[in-house]
């Protein structure tokens, strides 16, 4: 028995290494892109410094464009690596989802970061969740611009689905042309790309939906992805229902009565 616990433990940490290196040269893959087109992008303006202004500025532009997404990776990467270190340490609290939604909505039409989208919700106004005001709408916030940038589609939203006394379900779709069904196992991974090409065009850090899966999680939730059966990506996911205090419990047993 001994024996093989010590082959399990050897195995375990053999996996967690395997992991780590994986990730680290994920990592510094996905920081060479952007830093090589920095550094090409300087080099240029360097060894040219008779080029026309108009080619300068379209230059600077595009190696500024790439220091934003190298900062977003980096941001991204920091918020990975607080949820798997920290995850345990999290505040939770009761958050008025209906609010949140409400306050969303509002502003990502003002921003216009859904590039004119349409953006439909139905909660209940009685509908909290317990949960972690900033991993909720860095949730909520990767899933619009996940959706806005590579869903194709017209519209976007977010339902709930049902509750129980443990759980309140949600639903985000939205109607576009969806992924291929060998995509979907691995729509969480880290760094996982259904069109690198894209994707990388589209600014995204491979991040978004690894750092939403971790942060539903880290919340006491679960969520899964899945294809609409009307076309576009549906992540259905569950948040914990606040737990009555004792007072309130006793006040709903039944057969109690005022005297």
């Amino acid at each position: 028995r001994r024996e093989r616990e010590h082959v399990i433990a050897l195995k375990a940490t053999q996996d967690k290494n395997n992991m780590k290196k994986m990730l680290t040269d994920n990592i510094s893959h996905e920081l060479k892109t952007p830093i090589g087109i920095i550094k090409a992008y300087i080099e240029m303006l360097i060894n040219q410094p008779d080029m026309p202004e108009k080619d300068r500025a379209h230059f600077l532009e595009k190696a500024q464009a790439n220091v934003e997404r190298l900062v977003s990776m980096l941001n991204d990467l920091s918020t990975m690596t607080r949820l798997d270190e920290s995850g345990n340490s999290i505040p939770i609290k009761e958050i008025d989802f209906h609010s949140t939604i409400f306050t969303l909505a509002d502003d990502i039409v003002k921003s216009g970061i859904i590039h004119g989208m349409d953006f439909h919700y139905n909660i209940p106004v009685d509908c909290n969740i317990l949960g972690n005001e900033g991993l909720l709408n860095s949730v909520l916030q990767n899933l619009i611009k996940n959706s806005a940038a590579y869903s194709q589609g017209t519209e976007m939203g977010i339902d709930l689905l049902g509750r129980n006394d443990r759980y309140m379900t949600f639903a985000f779709y939205d109607n576009g042309t969806g992924v291929g069904e060998e995509h979907i196992p691995h729509l969480f991974d880290r760094f996982y790309r259904v069109d690198s090409g894209r994707s990388r065009k589209a600014g995204g850090t491979g991040l978004g939906l690894p750092i939403v899966k971790s942060s539903i999680i880290t919340m006491g939730g679960s969520i899964t992805v899945r294809n609409r059966k009307g076309g576009g990506l549906e992540f259905v996911f569950t948040l914990p229902c606040p737990r009555p205090n004792k007072q309130q419990a006793d006040d709903d047993k039944p057969g109690q009565k005022e005297e």
